[in-house]
């Protein structure tokens, strides 16, 4: 949940969210967790009605680093820091249909 996150996770959580709500118009766009650090891995992208440039990639690669997480989101656990390592094995086996269905390279 939200209130269980330090200063450095809630930056990140925030940073996604209003990313989520810039460009979907949505508090936490679905699947958002897994296309923005699919942008991150990629280089900027169209994502939704906007393009994800080299300085918001920075700033959530910057943020990530510093609060040694990624946040997800679920209906059970709400936002929710989860390690680096561990969000990396979850990406790898993640299904990109799943996500990608919103995303644009470009």
């Amino acid at each position: 949940m939200y209130k269980d996150l330090n200063k450095q996770q809630a930056a990140l959580h925030n940073l996604m969210s209003d990313i989520s709500e810039e460009v979907w118009c949505a508090g936490w766009m679905d699947g958002l967790e897994y296309a923005l650090w699919h942008i991150m891995l990629h280089g900027p992208a169209k994502y939704g009605w906007e393009r994800i440039g080299e300085q918001t990639i920075q700033q959530l690669r910057n943020l990530s680093q510093e609060a040694g997480c990624w946040i997800v989101y679920n209906d059970v656990t709400l936002e929710t820091a989860v390690p680096l390592s561990e969000w990396e094995k979850m990406f790898q086996s993640a299904n990109l249909n799943d996500y990608l269905m919103v995303y644009k390279e470009g």
